[in-house]
């Protein structure tokens, strides 16, 4: 499960910072003017993050952190369906000259229907395998059903969503000007489902200096600097752990535009906030699988 507090996690930055990534790394491509209206295809692409320490909220056995995260996106309707590769390292300082690394790694697929999902998740502490999970998630009869490694299967509510199907209707509802979308996500990152409400804000200028991102197949990039970004913050709530007092195990805010690329992540733990700044970017030809 999640940890509320990175720096007593000892070095797992446990999917959070993946799952905020990903609920926003498939989302439909606008064109490169602000006026123009949304082409629908889709843009995949790999997205690399540096991951610095913001702030320490309380005192703990850390005393500083760096990594990197790295998400990438493959696939459509040529490839039955859509690719997942992420991966999170991150480089934790014990306050003794020591420090300890933190590696997970989250390999997935999603059908195109968005009704079927597979999923490999290792984590590794210090180049040793920490855990390893594999698993199947389908929807069959209203309900979404879960299938892991090592566990008994489950029947999840049938308002649980795959990443793509949420990422569309994350899209969708700002797109439509809503300020607020909530839902349950299932994504391999936790044991079972995350209950997620997303703020969404008025688009805007996004902070961001392009100089500074080295961009592969430069194509679309440009749009970065051409076109308005939303605002958004969301809050995370792990199953029978915070839902009940309304306190959130995890929360993030991020600028997300049009083609799915996020900048300035802020990642707020119990005892620390991290930074994600966005540094490199390659772009995929549409249907590379």
């Amino acid at each position: 499960m999640r940890q509320r507090g990175l720096t007593g996690s000892r070095g797992l930055l446990v999917g959070a910072a993946v799952v905020a990534i990903a609920l926003a790394a498939m989302l439909v491509w606008a064109a490169k003017t602000r006026s123009a209206a949304p082409a629908l295809a889709m843009q995949m692409h790999r997205a690399v993050y540096d991951l610095s320490i913001d702030a320490m909220k309380s005192m703990g056995d850390t005393d500083a952190v760096s990594g990197r995260m790295v998400v990438e996106w493959r696939g459509g309707p040529r490839c039955e369906g859509y690719i997942s590769d992420q991966r999170v390292v991150t480089n934790l300082g014990d306050g003794n000259g020591g420090t300890t690394t933190s590696d997970i790694r989250l390999s997935s697929w999603e059908s195109l229907d968005g009704n079927e999902f597979r999923f490999d998740r290792t984590e590794y502490t210090d180049g040793k395998v920490t855990a390893r999970v594999s698993g199947h998630a389908f929807r069959n009869g209203g309900h979404v059903h879960l299938e892991q490694q090592g566990k008994a299967p489950e029947t999840l509510s049938k308002e649980v969503l795959f990443p793509t199907a949420f990422n569309l209707a994350l899209l969708k509802a700002a797109a439509d000007g809503k300020g607020v979308f909530a839902a349950p996500l299932f994504d391999g990152t936790q044991d079972g489902p995350t209950a997620i409400t997303a703020f969404i804000g008025t688009a805007g200028d996004a902070p961001i200096d392009a100089r500074k991102v080295r961009i592969k197949n430069r194509g679309t990039a440009d749009a970065l600097s051409s076109v308005h970004a939303w605002p958004v913050h969301m809050s995370y709530f792990d199953k029978g752990n915070d839902e009940q007092d309304g306190t959130p195990s995890f929360e993030m805010g991020f600028r997300m535009f049009p083609n799915g690329v996020m900048s300035s992540l802020v990642m707020h733990y119990d005892d620390v906030v991290l930074n994600g700044e966005l540094s490199q970017i390659e772009y995929f030809k549409p249907g590379s699988c």
